[in-house]
Formats: structure tokens, C-alpha cells, sequence
């Protein structure tokens, strides 16, 4: 019979903080590159993620994360420093591309978002918006200047 494997703390924090910065739950393979990249079966890293199973410990979690993050903030300012030397060899688009990776990477491990979402609301909208309440209120027996308060 097999032994089953064993996995050090650091091990499984490390793997765990990879996921994080892979944008583990909402980007979709993140689950499947790290634990493909890792060697290990996607039960057992999703056990490690969720505290299911053998999580690894918080304080050894949070020091692989700040190792990871420092890491990628260095490689960064490299990155920057780098891309007028490496024109010649590189295109601008790929240093500018790699700068972009490890910027993501660093606001996922601080958990804040890595892109930016507006809701634009237009001009037709808010019409409609007005019309639904107008209808709303003359289904109720008002008139569309009749809010409730004084006159």
C-alpha cells in the first residue's frame, strides 16, 4: 500500500498564497495551473484553501504571502529599471506586459481588485428609471407630481 504524502507547513502555505495570486476562486483554471504546477491533486489544494483539510497555519500563510508579495514588488522596480536597457532586445509591449502580470499579482495577494469596474448610466437609462416610477405611481392611484409629502 502507498504512503500517503505529507506536506510541510511552508509547503502548503506556499501553495495556498500561489493560489491566491493565481485569483483563486473568481479566475477560472487558477485551481488546475497551480496544482498541475505543484504536482498535487487539485482535492487536496482546494482542501488547503477552504480549511477543509490540513490548512496550513495562519501565521506561516501570511509570512509566505509577504515573502511572495516582496518578491514580486522587486521584481517590478527590476522590471521598470530594466525596460530601457532591454528595448533592444524586448519590445516595450512585453516588459510593459510582464510590469502588468506582477501588478496583479501584488493586488490580489492584498486582496483588492486588479481591474477596474464602472457602471456608466446613461442618459436613456435614468429615463427609463423615471418612467417605471411614474407607471408605479399612477398604478397606485398618484399623479406623477404627487410624492406623499407636503405641497
Amino acid at each position: 500500500m502507498a504512503r500517503r504524502k505529507r506536506y510541510t507547513d511552508k509547503f502548503r502555505a506556499a501553495a495556498v498564497v500561489m493560489l491566491e495570486a493565481e485569483g483563486y476562486p473568481a479566475r477560472d483554471g487558477a485551481l488546475s495551473r497551480v496544482a498541475d504546477h505543484l504536482g498535487i491533486p487539485l482535492s487536496t489544494l482546494r482542501g488547503w484553501f477552504t480549511a477543509e483539510h490540513n490548512p496550513p497555519p495562519t501565521e506561516v500563510r501570511n509570512e509566505k504571502k509577504q515573502e511572495l508579495r516582496d518578491l514580486l514588488e522587486n521584481e517590478l522596480r527590476e522590471a521598470v529599471a530594466a525596460m530601457a536597457g532591454a528595448r533592444l532586445d524586448a519590445s516595450y509591449r512585453d516588459l510593459g506586459t510582464v510590469a502588468a502580470i506582477f501588478t496583479d499579482k501584488v493586488q490580489l495577494l492584498d486582496g483588492k481588485p486588479t481591474e477596474r469596474v464602472e457602471e456608466n448610466v446613461t442618459v436613456s437609462d435614468s429615463r427609463e428609471r423615471l418612467a417605471q416610477l411614474i407607471n408605479r405611481r399612477a398604478a397606485l392611484g398618484g399623479t406623477p407630481r404627487d410624492t406623499g409629502g407636503p405641497h
